[in-house]
């Protein structure tokens, strides 16, 4: 194990930082050892689902190996593997929470399973204009992530979650009246 003072420990991590610019591996194991439990703590903070947290980690870890380049000797590694791995876990938990908000606005619909005519679904869908309606179908029907609908309908990610969060609003408004 590792039972060194911090100082010693870090001229550790920038040693094995400066081995992986110039790719060579055999210290990774080394590295992260010495860096797990922070990240791990940052994900877990925002998740608070440990499995999902390990899995988040293996992709902190890719992401820190494939933006290397970019990192900065001297600079603080715990932060910036925190950074990264915080940013991976918030995008995790906002793709979660949507998921979530869409799949129980469409329970409360009846699904095409359950009811052959799908006749209530193309009422509600009616109530979106065009590009609202293309957006929440290319989503919650064909489970498309947004940035490949971005790309599909030619708009900014960030358009098409405006038009994605302001048609789930409109349809949460008045689904009521229709049901």
């Amino acid at each position: 194990m590792y039972i060194m003072c911090k100082g010693k420990i870090m001229d550790s991590i920038h040693a094995i930082i400066k081995e992986l610019k110039q790719r060579n591996y055999q210290s990774f194991d080394d590295f992260y050892n010495l860096t797990k439990n922070q990240v791990f703590y940052s994900i877990i903070s925002v998740i608070k689902d440990r499995d999902l947290a390990e899995d988040l980690m293996q992709d902190t870890y890719v992401k820190f190996l494939e933006k290397i380049d970019q990192y900065r000797d001297g600079a603080n590694p715990y932060a910036y593997l925190s950074t990264i791995a915080r940013n991976l876990a918030i995008n995790v938990y906002n793709q979660r929470k949507r998921e979530v908000y869409s799949e129980e606005l469409f329970e409360t619909l009846a699904s095409p399973e359950e009811n052959d005519d799908q006749e209530d679904i193309l009422k509600i869908l009616d109530l979106l204009d065009d590009s609202e309606k293309e957006i929440v179908t290319l989503h919650i029907i064909n489970n498309l992530k947004f940035r490949e609908i971005a790309s599909i309908v030619e708009k900014p990610l960030g358009t098409v979650l405006w038009i994605y969060n302001k048609a789930i609003k409109k349809l949460k408004e008045k689904v009521g009246d229709i049901l």
